[in-house]
């Protein structure tokens, strides 16, 4: 019978798209996730991953699996996590976060705030950037943030959340009948995210892959200002698809794939670890939010 830590190591598999990368995030080896996935297949009785492919994507049944396992070890995790005999943490914690996911955070406080009325929570907000930084200098115990290849998070502790894929977003009535990425960043005036940014340089990184000069025209470091923007047809952009806003739902926006492989922005929590009992407790909470 499957135990928990196959979940896990199923989930890493599905978000890192690959054995090896997936070890070095469960402290396993290359052979013993393949045993464990192996195992895993044969109890749910169906595959769940596509090997045929240089990288490793989920099968139908492995895509309908990933929501019920985030799920399971949330709960797991929380039934863990809560103390004994009703007893509530207590203690201060200070956490930081990206702009665009600090609906999503605040959210996630106000239930620990809930669950635990004597933990007292600084929250700030700042670049992903800085709040790496804060953390690895303990001015912060934890932060949600995006991954990128140049940072360190050595004797700290990462959690991947979720990813964002990398898209255009265009007005509905500026585009209308023009469903071509590449030929609305020739025609259409671009505002272009920091590209002083993790995501900056991939859109910078896109737009060259497609040997396209865009008509740029402003530059901001704020995604919303950008969408804002967009929905008073000054422009198309290229951002993340941000987690806890709906744009497919806007009827002022359209949200339109990028050609080629797709690119994506990696969303998670870091903790630094001298206060990881609240903060496990926080991040706990972001797993179970995020898997709904």
């Amino acid at each position: 019978m499957s135990n928990i830590r196959f979940f896990k190591t199923f989930i890493a598999v599905a978000e890192y798209g690959s054995f090896a990368a997936a070890a070095d995030r469960v402290a396993l080896t290359n052979a013993a996730v393949g045993q464990q996935m192996r195992a895993l297949e044969e109890e749910m009785r169906r595959p769940l991953f596509d090997r045929s492919q240089r990288q490793i994507k989920l099968s139908r049944d492995g895509v309908l699996l990933l929501p019920k396992a985030k799920r399971l070890l949330a709960d797991y995790e929380q039934m863990i996590a809560e103390a004994p005999d009703g007893e509530a943490m207590e203690g201060e914690v200070s956490i930081g976060g990206i702009t665009s996911g600090m609906g999503l955070l605040a959210n996630c406080l106000v239930q620990l705030k809930k669950l635990h009325p004597r933990i007292s929570v600084n929250l700030m907000t700042a670049r992903s950037d800085e709040v790496v930084n804060l953390v690895q200098a303990a001015k912060l115990d934890a932060a949600l943030l995006i991954e990128t290849a140049r940072q360190n998070f050595d004797g700290m502790s990462w959690t991947l959340l979720y990813n964002e894929p990398i898209v255009m977003l265009a007005n509905a009535t500026q585009t209308a009948g023009i469903d071509d990425a590449v030929e609305l960043l020739r025609t259409q005036p671009f505002i272009r995210y920091d590209r002083s940014t993790a995501v900056g340089r991939k859109v910078q990184s896109i737009i060259k892959s497609e040997s396209v000069e865009p008509l740029e025209i402003l530059e901001l470091n704020s995604i919303i200002g950008i969408a804002d923007l967009v929905r008073q047809q000054v422009g198309v952009a290229i951002v993340p698809l941000l987690k806890n806003f709906d744009w497919h739902k806007d009827p002022s926006l359209r949200v339109l794939p990028l050609p080629g492989d797709l690119a994506v922005r990696r969303v998670g929590i870091l903790e630094q670890g001298t206060k990881s009992a609240i903060t496990g407790e926080i991040r706990k909470l972001l797993m179970s939010a995020v898997a709904t």
